[in-house]
Formats: structure tokens, sequence, C-alpha cells
């Protein structure tokens, strides 16, 4: 008896509050560092650096509605939550999954931007292409049956109408992501090792890249416990962990995608030795000492690529596939990259023997 009326008094809070602060705060600081790396580099911000921010304030918006979802009973058992609280439990509950439907396409839009940014090989840039046309189309069929699954709309927190069924709804969509994810995340690794780079920097980079199956684990969670529990009366209480799970599986996609652009603050937050350990500092140009001035640093210089550029027609060279990014077209820009700091005229002339005095 004792043992039912614990379960009964039984509350996730502290544990839902304590998981999503922490990731919701990580997302935060992962997109500002994103953000001072690009201040630091004297690079102006980007379209992906845009969807990235965007990602995040959907992120925000989840944990939001997870706030108040909280004051109406999340975490708690449907027994010691008062009947009138479970109707404007589940308006909140609509709003909260139309949100993350948006959530994870958007980070994958903000990785597919990236790769086009860095990327100049015109076959992987019809893949990224396709790929995002598909997630866009996706994610804005996936929006409107989320918006419409009901008829009328109030049918979702009043049931009392007719419904999509959310279960297998939300199953399919999840399976969806989960794909898409590793296609997104795993698609740049083989350009990656065409670069003409060391190869302890393509494996730093690569390691990068993978750490975005972190957040494939992450939606695969997210998964398995939402088909253990949806449809439960139990709403308030079985639904605490789906919640939890989206803004981990957000907040960690929002994480993985900013750390390819944050080499800057790799390199200020380990040392130079480690950095060049992991091939971090050597994709940045080296600055030549000089007393007069330094170099130019150009206005195009992209985060991962470096001076390199993959060719289209790569596959056929006998030699590296990675040239410099310097092409015959770009002479006279670089040209107007160098300044002439000194100038120094060297002539050698013939010394005569002088005049030997009379004696």
């Amino acid at each position: 008896m004792q043992s039912d009326s614990a379960s009964v008094h039984e509350d996730l809070g502290l544990l839902l509050w304590v998981v999503n602060s922490i990731f919701i705060a990580l997302a935060t600081l992962a997109v500002i560092a994103r953000f001072v790396a690009r201040r630091l580099k004297s690079l102006a911000l980007a379209a992906d650096d845009w969807a990235i921010f965007i990602a995040l304030l959907l992120d925000w918006v989840l944990y939001s509605l997870f706030v108040a979802c909280r004051g109406y009973g999340l975490g708690r058992r449907r027994e010691v939550v008062p009947e009138a609280n479970i109707p404007v439990f589940l308006e909140l509950l609509y709003y909260f999954q139309i949100f993350y439907i948006l959530a994870p396409p958007t980070v994958k839009l903000s990785l597919l931007l990236l790769y086009r940014r860095i990327f100049v090989s015109s076959r992987f840039l019809i893949i990224v292409y396709v790929v995002g046309a598909a997630v866009s189309v996706w994610v804005t069929i996936m929006a409107f049956l989320a918006i419409f699954n009901c008829k009328p709309i109030s049918a979702f927190w009043t049931g009392q109408g007719q419904c999509i069924p959310f279960k297998q709804f939300a199953i399919g969509y999840a399976i969806v992501n989960i794909i898409t994810d590793l296609a997104v995340w795993l698609m740049p690794i083989p350009s990656m090792w065409k670069l003409q780079l060391p190869t302890a920097q393509k494996i730093a980079l690569t390691l990068i890249f993978v750490l975005g199956l972190i957040d494939c684990g992450a939606a695969l969670v997210r998964l398995l416990s939402s088909m253990l529990v949806l449809g439960n009366w139990d709403v308030t209480h079985d639904y605490a962990r789906g919640f939890m799970w989206s803004i981990i599986e957000v907040s960690l996609a929002i994480v993985c995608t900013c750390l390819p652009t944050m080499r800057a603050i790799l390199k200020v937050i380990f040392s130079r030795s480690f950095a060049r350990a992991l091939g971090f500092s050597s994709l940045t140009p080296r600055r030549h000492s000089s007393s007069k001035g330094g170099w130019v640093r150009a206005s195009q210089y992209k985060e991962l690529q470096g001076p390199w550029k993959v060719r289209p027609d790569a596959e056929n060279q006998h030699h590296s596939h990675a040239t410099t990014g310097i092409e015959p077209q770009d002479v006279a820009s670089t040209a107007r990259e160098i300044r002439v700091l000194e100038e120094v005229r060297v002539e050698l002339q013939h010394i005569k023997a002088p005049p030997t005095p009379a004696p």
C-alpha cells in the first residue's frame, strides 16, 4: 500500500528541470561561441549561422513550453493533477509537437548551408541541394499535418472530433528524422578526405562530424521511449521523458552543428601544441612576422576549407584531389590583398681599388 502511495506521488520535476536547463544552456553557449569565432576571424555571418540561430530560438520555445507544461502537471501522476489542468496540458502539448517538428530540420538545413559554403565540388553540391530540397519538402508536409491533425483543431485537447493517430504520426516522423540525420552528418566525410590536408587534421575534422551521431542517438532514444508510452492515459507522467529527450536532441544537434565552425575558439582553449596535434592550427594561413605590418586575410576565407578547393574533376587526376585555392581568374583579386611593406634596391658595382700613394 505504501509503495502504491509512493508511486502515485512520484514526481520527475527535478530531473526535468536539471537536464533540460543544462542542455538548453549548452546549446546557447555553442551558438554564442560560433558567433564569437566568426567575429575573431573578421567574417560576416552567413546563412548557416542565421539558420542555427533560428534553431536555437525554436529550442528556447520548446523549453518555454516545457516550463508551461510543468505548471500544469508535467512529471506528476495524472491521479494527483487536477482534471481541469489536463485540457490545458494537452493544448500546450499540441504546440510543443509543432515546434519540435520544425526544430531538427532547421538544424539540418543549417548544416547543409555550411556544406554549400565550404565545399566547391559540383557533384557534392548537387547532393547537398537534393538533400536540402527533400528536407524542406518533408518538414513542410509534417508541419502541415501537425497543425491540422485534428478536425477541428481543438479536438487535439478536447477529444471532441477526429484526429490522425498521434502515435503512428510521431513514430513515422521520428524514423525519417533519424535517417536524414545519418545522411546529413555522414555525407561530407568522403569529400573531407579528398582535401590536401595532414592526416591528423583529416581525422580531427572527421571526428567532429562523427560527433553528430550523438544527436542521432538522442533521437533514437526519444523514438524508443515514445513507442512505449504514446497513447497512454497518464499523459502528464508518461510523456515527461519525451519532453526531456526532445530538448536534449535539438540541443545536442545545435552543439554538434556549431563545432566545425569553432576552431578559433578551440585554438584559444587548447594549447598551441595540442591544437597543432589535432590539426586545428594548420588550416589557418600563417602570419609572417614583420616589423612593418602584417598579412591581410582574404574576406572569403572558409573555416574548414582554408586555402584548398576540391575540383569537380578531381577523380580523374593522378595526383591529389585538392589544389590551391588561387585560380588564374583570382590572380588580380589576390594581388590586391598583398601590401608591399618595404622596397629594397640592390645594385652590384665593381669597386675600384684606391690609388697607391706616391712614395
